[in-house]
């Protein structure tokens, strides 16, 4: 048993106790009682205080019931975490998004220098702790996804970044680089479509962002084995698509009538799960 401060000690003294003669022949006096926040102690006896208010509480009925309210459930000991899911996917479509404009050579820009602190930082460092928060609240699909993708951006974010020679180490020769590039990107083809495979059951969103990033990946995978502009033009398009459904999820996992007149649910897909 427990010594501490709080721990209450109730010590009967002979002197003050009126014992009735025939006490002995009935049953043994508890002489000390010590008591804390969870349990009981008579004499050698330990006991749960809710399992002594459960057993002391008067029968249904009785004109005393209303006098001991039930027993608040012990508390877990854990405190609620908040869901990483909205700030992994904030941090994926505001970098898929302003990546794929470049793509898409929107108001002519290709130039994608000054958003690699972007990816590096916002993409991939805020994505992969949210992928690692994701591992504690024991969501593994969403720590596979997040942890995965934070490391996409820091890779891309590395390969246009001069110090690192990813792209001036092939020096002229461009067709080396394109097949090299078109490997990387291929790799990343597989990956995205089998994490679109376990998305058939969810909401229409994570099932879009998935199927247009899965197109934009193949799109600028082709368009580097090929050596073709409009090919990766198309890829940053449906990157765009895939930013937008982003955008879509994300609002609506954060959204609630509380905080906003403008609320939106999740569309869900055929067969998902209801609970």
């Amino acid at each position: 048993m427990s010594t501490s401060s709080g721990i209450e000690k109730i010590a009967n003294e002979s002197s003050s106790l009126a014992v009735d003669p025939d006490m002995d022949s009935r049953g043994k006096i508890v002489q000390d009682i010590f008591a804390d926040d969870q349990y009981v102690t008579l004499g050698p006896h330990t006991y749960r205080r809710t399992d002594l208010l459960n057993v002391l509480r008067p029968a249904q009925g009785s004109p005393y019931a209303d006098a001991y309210p039930p027993a608040a459930p012990a508390s877990s000991g854990r405190r609620q975490l908040g869901n990483p899911v909205p700030l992994g996917l904030a941090s994926f479509s505001l970098s898929c998004l302003t990546l794929s404009l470049c793509n898409a050579n929107v108001r002519g820009v290709t130039n994608v220098k000054l958003l690699i602190s972007l990816f590096m930082f916002f993409g991939g460092a805020i994505e992969l702790f949210a992928g690692l928060l994701c591992f504690v609240t024991g969501d593994t699909y969403a720590m596979t996804v997040f942890s995965s993708f934070g490391g996409f951006w820091i890779s891309w974010g590395c390969i246009n970044t001069d110090q690192f020679h990813s792209i001036t180490g092939y020096g002229d020769d461009t067709h080396m680089f394109n097949q090299c590039a078109g490997f990387f990107l291929a790799g990343w083809t597989v990956f995205t479509f089998l994490m679109l495979m376990c998305t058939l059951k969810s909401s229409w969103g994570l099932f879009l962002l998935l199927f247009f990033l899965d197109l934009t990946f193949l799109m600028l995978c082709i368009g580097c084995f090929i050596d073709n502009n409009n090919v990766k033009m198309a890829g940053g398009y449906f990157g765009i698509l895939s930013s937008c459904c982003g955008w879509y999820s994300l609002y609506c996992m954060v959204v609630t009538p509380e905080n906003s007149y403008v609320n939106l649910n999740a569309a869900m897909m055929p067969h998902a799960p209801t609970a």
